[in-house]
């Protein structure tokens, strides 16, 4: 059902029709476009523009950063903070205990994601190098920042 503004832009057009006249350089009617005729792009009232080339999924291809054992460590520090949050709270009522389970446990977890974060980076990387590799495909070039 369309709105009543494009109800009313409809009723609009029927009442301002008009017709497209070609005319050569002698001034005579044409009923076909001259050859040389490049039609106008159509313009969109208040749309944005389209996007360039969607990639997959309808966005650029983000490049992953080389792996690295700082960063590595950076994203198991964050974890770290989260888990001693939640085994704290979710700890029993004594208050010393409570604390040192809640560290415990959160060294432990936070020395394990480590190695294992640092070779998810390591896989996301090698694949994106394989697939720049693969003959036949083509990517915009990255921004450099």
């Amino acid at each position: 059902m369309p709105t009543r503004k494009q109800r009313r832009r409809a009723l609009k057009e029927r009442r301002h029709e008009y017709e497209t006249v070609w005319v050569d350089e002698e001034g005579n009617e044409l009923e076909d476009p001259p050859e040389d005729f490049v039609p106008a792009p159509e313009k969109r009232d208040g749309a944005k523009p389209r996007p360039k080339a969607p990639q997959r999924g309808g966005r650029p291809v983000r490049v992953p950063p080389q792996p690295s054992w700082q960063r590595a460590a950076k994203r198991s520090l964050i974890l770290g903070v989260v888990i001693f949050v939640a085994f704290y709270l979710a700890g029993g009522k004594s208050g010393s205990n409570r604390l040192l389970g809640a560290i415990e446990i959160t060294v432990i977890y936070t020395v394990l994601f480590m190695p294992f974060q640092f070779m998810i980076d390591r896989f996301a990387y090698n694949r994106w190098q394989r697939r720049e590799a693969q003959p036949g495909t083509k990517r915009p070039p990255s921004k450099k920042r």
